[in-house]
């Protein structure tokens, strides 16, 4: 199996426990997933389902709030923050209507479980399944456009690894979206979830399609992938023109979503300054403290996991501060310095962060491939970004109709696939990594 390659950033390298506490408390660690990533292992919580795919096991863990399974924000794609904490798949295209339809009237409606489209003087059915229909109609009434992170919670283990917007959680559509975010495990996304009784999880409108991890298009996808020096990618529809038209048969649109590659370079000849500057901080921090709180410092307020803490018990004692001026001038100095470390950036830091234009557009001409590899997948990753760009371009013209439109889907739907839980985090199971390995 490939090595994984993680990227955190910067400030985080300088403090090795998981946060560098400063004035504002707040430093989180964020790794971000590398095309050699192979083996997903992360720490869960309680259990209480579980499904498959081929030797991955996705959990589904218990979390008493619901907004632990969740991510609800904006994509920046190109943004360095955004690349690092967030990643994964969002879609935030407004789709265009084809020269001959600048000009016409677009409404929907919601008739014996379908989606009628009238442009103009012509009405269509919409071949759209409502498993699909309802979770990208929630999607494109949302502020939000990110659609699932495998950057959630990472560290901490109080939220979901996996997060999903909430027109996705708990649903086959969210599951289809969780394997397109898979692009660097070729030798896994071909294939399809299971569930607890080992049966393909497959909607009556889907199709399996290929079968054969080893084949050709798996090679030609995988010789593509290999040593194409970026670390991370996002799945997006940013500045991707999303046309609509009609024909005889109904709506048809072009423009795809796409895969951005990006490239994280880490300077690390700084480090161990920065670290040892950070250090010294601390140690200054606890020093000092211990004089001002005397019997009242316990190992609870160390400064190094516990700052606020630490902060609020010096503030209460406001007697030895008075008595101590230069000891509170230490303090004081040190957490100035914490706070200006924290602020560098991430140049003076060392990191180089490059979006891959050149080999993101190299890679475009692939998505007919991807569909063709895992048409289950693709097919409804491709839904989900033309029709929530088409519909936030019918909410943008007509108000009034959309908003009566998902009035009448949120009141009149019924679902037409399997209930499923979205992972919420996945492990390898090596059992059936090494039983694998032992039938080739």
């Amino acid at each position: 199996m490939n090595k994984n390659i993680t990227f955190v950033p910067i400030k985080t390298y300088i403090h090795n426990n998981n946060k560098m506490m400063t004035m504002q408390y707040s430093l989180k660690v964020k790794t971000m997933k590398g095309i050699y990533a192979a083996i997903l292992i992360f720490c869960s919580s309680l259990v209480y389902s579980q499904s498959a795919l081929n030797i991955l096991d996705l959990n589904h863990e218990l979390f008493p709030d619901k907004k632990a399974l969740t991510i609800t924000t904006l994509a920046r794609v190109g943004d360095y923050s955004f690349h690092v904490s967030v990643g994964g798949v969002s879609f935030q295209a407004i789709a265009y209507p084809a020269k001959n339809l600048i000009k016409e009237t677009i409404s929907l409606d919601f008739v014996n479980n379908r989606l009628v489209i009238q442009i103009g003087k012509k009405s269509f059915y919409s071949n759209l399944p409502f498993w699909q229909l309802a979770p990208i109609v929630n999607f494109a009434n949302s502020p939000y456009n990110v659609a699932f992170t495998q950057l959630g919670d990472t560290v901490g283990k109080q939220n979901a690894h996996y997060k999903f917007h909430p027109a996705f959680l708990d649903n086959l559509l969210g599951l289809r979206l969780f394997q397109s975010d898979l692009l660097n495990m070729p030798n896994i996304m071909w294939d399809l979830p299971v569930d607890a009784q080992g049966e393909v999880i497959l909607a009556s409108s889907e199709k399996a399609g290929f079968e054969q991890g080893d084949s050709t298009l798996r090679q030609t996808i995988t010789d593509k992938l290999t040593n194409a020096g970026f670390s991370s990618f996002v799945l997006t529809d940013d500045k991707a023109k999303i046309v609509f038209d009609v024909d005889e048969y109904g709506i048809v649109f072009s423009g795809n979503p796409y895969y951005c590659f990006t490239k994280t370079v880490v300077d690390t000849s700084n480090f161990q300054s920065l670290r040892n500057r950070v250090y010294e901080c601390y140690d200054i921090i606890e020093t000092n403290a211990k004089i001002l709180l005397k019997g009242k410092y316990t190992p609870a307020l160390n400064p190094r996991t516990n700052l606020k803490g630490l902060l609020t018990a010096l503030d209460k004692n406001q007697q030895e501060r008075i008595f101590n001026p230069y000891s509170m001038y230490y303090v004081e100095t040190a957490l100035n310095t914490l706070d200006s470390l924290n602020r560098l950036t991430d140049a003076e830091i060392g990191i180089q962060f490059q979006v891959l234009d050149e080999y993101t557009e190299s890679f475009k001409p692939y998505w007919d491939l991807l569909k063709k590899y895992n048409p289950a997948v693709y097919s409804a990753v491709e839904n989900t970004s033309r029709w929530a760009a088409f519909f936030r371009y019918v909410r943008k013209i007509n108000p009034n109709n959309w908003a009566a439109f998902v009035k009448k889907i949120e009141n009149n739907g019924q679902w037409d696939a399997p209930i499923v839980k979205t992972p919420t985090s996945s492990e390898i199971n090596y059992l059936r990594y090494f039983q694998e390995k032992e039938k080739k």
